[in-house]
Order: C-alpha cells, then structure tokens, then sequence
C-alpha cells in the first residue's frame, strides 16, 4: 500500500511540474502578445498621426499656435499682465488683444514697436475708439455716452485741434489754432 501511495505522488509531482512549464510558456505568449498589441496601438502616434477633429468640452492652454508647412503663422496667447487674448504673427510680435477692461470689454491693435496704437471699448455709460498717435498721444477719440457724444481730433501733443459733441442742451463744434487756443466755435 505505500508503495502505491509512492507512485502515486511521484506522478502527481511529475504533473505539477509539467503545469508549471504550460503556464511559463503561456506567461509568455501573453506577455509578447501584450507588447504586441501596444506597439499596434502606438503606431499612428509614433508615426506622427495627428486626428483632423479633437472634441472637448474643456480646453486648458496658456498659448495656440497656427502652422502651416511646419512654421507658425499667428498664435492666440495670454497678455501677459491683464486679462487679455493676444494675437501674435509669425514673428511673435503682438497684432491684435481682445479682453476684459477696466469697466468693460476691449479690442484693440498694437503698432510694429509693441504699442496699442488703436482702443475700442465699452463701459457700461457708452463706448469708445481711440487712436494712439506716435508720441503715445490720444490723436482721435470717438465717445459715445445716454446723454451724448463726441468726436475729438488732436494734433500729435494730445492737443484738441476739432470736436464736435452732442449733449442734453445741443451740439457744439470747436475748432483750435496750433496753440490750442480756441479759433472757431459753433454755436
């Protein structure tokens, strides 16, 4: 009888062993599939697949760029300082910022030396457009307010050369010689 029992385990033993080489061998197999089918799965993107359509509900970025052959051609960035988008060309210099103002929202275009040369915003009493001369001067300004409205020119000091405005009591124009002494006035 344990004899039997002898012969019995030894077999028994035999086949874990023999179980154990089957599953090494599957281990394998699956782990060589594994790999397979991730390197499968990261072809496109190694390959430099990019998808013509990304959906998103959320987009968080500090800076888009727009490329074509490879160079950027403009980009939409943060202003750095207030809470603006800025338009950049293909050299990096600011063209153009939309945003937040001080009482309301802003567009406005920067000149090739960095500086917004023309404003346009709204408050909530109107709204407004300025153009920034080259001695960073306001050289025209059109306003527009509940109670009226005005057109300003200036020459490139900040000084009022014309305006014309339209108040609660009527219109005037005023017309000033280079001094910015007044010249003509009506009424």
């Amino acid at each position: 009888m344990e004899g039997q029992h002898f012969l019995k385990s030894r077999s028994s033993l035999e086949d874990i062993h023999q179980q154990i080489a089957s599953l090494r061998r599957e281990n394998r197999f699956l782990k060589f599939g594994l790999v397979f089918c991730l390197v499968i799965a990261t072809l496109p993107y190694l390959a430099g697949f990019q998808p013509e359509t990304i959906r998103a509900k959320r987009l968080v970025t500090e800076k888009v760029e727009f490329v074509r052959d490879g160079k950027t051609v403009s980009s939409i960035n943060v202003h750095p300082i207030g809470n603006w988008l800025v338009i950049s060309g293909k050299d990096g210099e600011p063209m153009v910022f939309l945003g937040e103002g001080i009482l309301g929202g802003d567009v406005g275009v920067y000149n090739k030396e960095g500086k917004a040369v023309v404003i346009m915003g709204n408050t909530p009493f109107g709204g407004m457009i300025s153009v920034v001369g080259e001695k960073d001067k306001p050289v025209a300004l059109i306003s527009n307010t509940p109670l009226g409205g005005m057109i300003s020119v200036a020459d490139e000091n900040g000084e009022p050369m014309a305006t014309m405005s339209k108040g609660l009591l009527g219109g005037v124009i005023i017309l000033n010689d280079e001094k910015g002494k007044l010249k003509w006035r009506a009424p």
